[in-house]
């Protein structure tokens, strides 16, 4: 994905989110239209599919967001460390599972002596991890990982970790699991606030910078 402009990025987001809102509008509709008995049937694909949408949006902007900033030339001191993490992270799991001391070392000078050198940020889709399970935990490390505040959701955990995620993999999975329209609704109305949240989260973070290092105050 080649994203080199602030607006190419909103973009990006913003017709992302739109076909999946448009998506489960019509899937709403048709539920509601629903004699009982069908209902119950296009709920439990319902649930599947808020699900679906919820974990593609998110890797699918954390994704876009990689690709903005791989394009702006900017080197490591630059960047705010979460963002430098994500970057180096084949680097640092290497530094946690060798006992090799060159290798420690090579990683240590490379982050000393390679500050001032272009940051390499990976924009492979690979470079978001959800694991194909999408709990508030996962959400968490896929915004800190790219800058953004999760703490603002974390009134949603149960929301997410329990109506949405649990009742998916129990539907998946093959279980007599049932959740009722007005539930859906709401739970699909909650979604999609986060959704949209992150959404603008992650445009303001580019629009006002928020990926730079922070400056640091003489004492």
């Amino acid at each position: 994905m080649k994203i080199r402009t602030l607006d190419a990025l909103d973009e990006a987001i913003t017709t992302d989110l739109a076909w999946r809102k448009k998506e489960l509008s019509v899937f709403r509709n048709q539920v509601q239209k629903a004699d009982r008995a069908i209902q119950r049937a296009l709920l439990r694909g319902a649930i599947s599919l808020l699900y679906a949408h919820w974990e593609g949006f998110i890797k699918n902007s954390a994704h876009a967001y990689l690709c903005y900033l791989s394009r702006l030339n900017l080197t490591w001191d630059q960047l705010r460390p979460e963002i430098v993490g994500l970057a180096m992270r084949r680097e640092l799991i290497q530094f946690g599972e060798t006992n090799r001391p060159h290798i420690h070392a090579q990683i240590v000078r490379q982050l000393r002596e390679g500050s001032a050198e272009l940051a390499r940020i990976p924009d492979n889709r690979d470079a978001i991890r959800t694991m194909a399970n999408l709990n508030f935990s996962r959400l968490e490390d896929i915004l800190v990982s790219i800058g953004c505040d999760c703490g603002r959701y974390a009134s949603y955990r149960d929301l997410i970790d329990e109506q949405l995620l649990a009742s998916r993999n129990r539907i998946v999975h093959g279980e007599d699991d049932y959740i009722a329209l007005t539930d859906w609704v709401d739970l699909r109305k909650e979604i999609l606030y986060i959704m949209d949240d992150v959404s603008r989260q992650i445009v303001n973070a580019a629009a006002l910078k928020e990926y730079r290092a922070p400056i640091l105050k003489m004492a």
